[in-house]
């Protein structure tokens, strides 16, 4: 038997609901695709995983599809009286989003609807191959769309995940379609992770490399420059929770970068000065400079790891700037005051912390002693700091 069309355009709320009411032999319900509050659903490649497409699929179907459906049609999907209206395989109830049909079904929302927290965990461990973690960009939107807000320490494992697997592009365009995925580097821990991942761990699994140095400086440039627009960082946001283009480590890491490119791919030179503008800017907001304390004693492992990973890129930083801008220049030796007082003494005691305690949570690599010693492969100061084992 074929269905019976409506446009909700033509009508009033209160008339479809009567309308619905009094005609059993309704079953098709077609929306204008330019009235739709979100356009059409994200869509999914196939990946690599058969479980992480049933996790994708069960999400557009249960999640993504009813934030896009008008209210009247969010009532047939989940109220329980009106599910009849919805079971008859004869007579499909449809909706029309974008170029695509839809069939509606019937939902609940506490056993139809999962979780996006324990999601992501999921799809990051599922996600192998290049086009699988590609799938994460659609996925943001989705969430989005759907009113469903990702946590920030969600994100930032994420990122970090994206970053570890050498996916750093995928984190880059999250964040150049920020209006659509809700990846914002207004988060200071978000941007932290952000700047680490584009930067030190692309520039670390290329083993410094021409082409892994190149695209490391330029994605932190353009993280860098999005710091700036208000999409990313609004003046709320700057007002309450402060600006991370003044954090000393997000800046140090802009340094970092600079002077790696000019280092090792621009032949020790500063032709457009950005690592001289780099390094004055990390001298003028050193004083909010704030290593973790380690006076926790309840935590003081993740402190002290949390403090190799924050200030070693740091120092690195200012000991490339300062031999290419001069040693013995005014910048030169303010960065070595700054080198020497505060973070010489704050990174031997933590390396020295973490590597002799790291066995004791059953040899786990400590983040922050990989980053440590990754970085000193490329010292070279002959002051330049000591190596410890990682690798328990």
């Amino acid at each position: 038997m074929a269905g019976l069309a409506i446009e909700k355009s033509l009508y009033c709320r209160s008339c479809l609901h009567r309308l619905i009411r009094h005609t059993p032999l309704v079953r098709t319900f077609t929306t204008s695709s330019a009235r739709q509050k979100h356009g059409a659903l994200p869509t999914f490649a196939p990946t690599s995983s058969p479980d992480l497409d049933a996790l994708l699929a069960t999400f557009r179907a249960n999640v993504f599809l009813p934030a896009h459906l008008s209210s009247l049609q969010k009532s047939l999907v989940y109220r329980q009286r009106n599910h009849r209206l919805l079971t008859n395989p004869d007579e499909p109830a449809t909706v029309k989003l974008g170029n695509e049909v839809h069939q509606l079904h019937p939902l609940d929302r506490l056993k139809d609807e999962p979780r996006s927290s324990k999601a992501l965990a999921q799809i990051v461990d599922l996600c192998k191959e290049g086009r699988d973690w590609a799938q994460l960009v659609a996925f943001f939107e989705g969430l989005r769309d759907a009113g469903r807000r990702v946590k920030g320490k969600q994100v930032e494992m994420v990122v970090r995940r994206c970053c570890d697997a050498g996916r750093g592009g995928v984190v880059v365009e999250m964040l150049q379609r920020v209006e659509r995925t809700g990846v914002r580097l207004g988060d200071l821990a978000v941007c932290r992770e952000v700047m680490r991942g584009l930067g030190v761990e692309r520039a670390v699994q290329g083993a410094f490399g021409e082409e892994a140095v190149g695209e490391a400086a330029r994605w932190v440039e353009g993280a860098w420059v999005m710091l700036s627009e208000e999409r990313h960082v609004d003046q709320g946001t700057r007002k309450v929770h402060g600006d991370p283009k003044i954090v000393p480590d997000v800046v140090g890491i802009v340094l970092w970068a600079r002077a790696l490119r000019s280092m090792l791919l621009d032949g020790m030179k500063d032709e457009d000065g950005k690592v001289k503008r780099g390094a004055e800017m990390l001298l003028a907001v050193w004083q909010r400079f704030e290593p973790e304390s380690d006076e926790v004693k309840d935590d003081w492992r993740r402190h002290q790891n949390n403090n190799l990973i924050m200030w070693t890129p740091v120092w690195h930083g200012m000991k490339m700037a300062r031999k290419i801008l001069g040693e013995t220049t005014p910048l030169g030796r303010d960065l070595r005051t700054v080198m020497t007082r505060d973070l010489e003494p704050l990174l031997e005691n933590a390396s020295k912390v973490v590597s002799e305690n790291s066995k004791e949570n059953g040899g786990v690599r400590r983040r922050g002693l990989t980053v440590y010693n990754e970085l000193s492969k490329i010292a070279t100061e002959e002051s330049s700091t000591p190596t410890v084992d990682s690798a328990e």
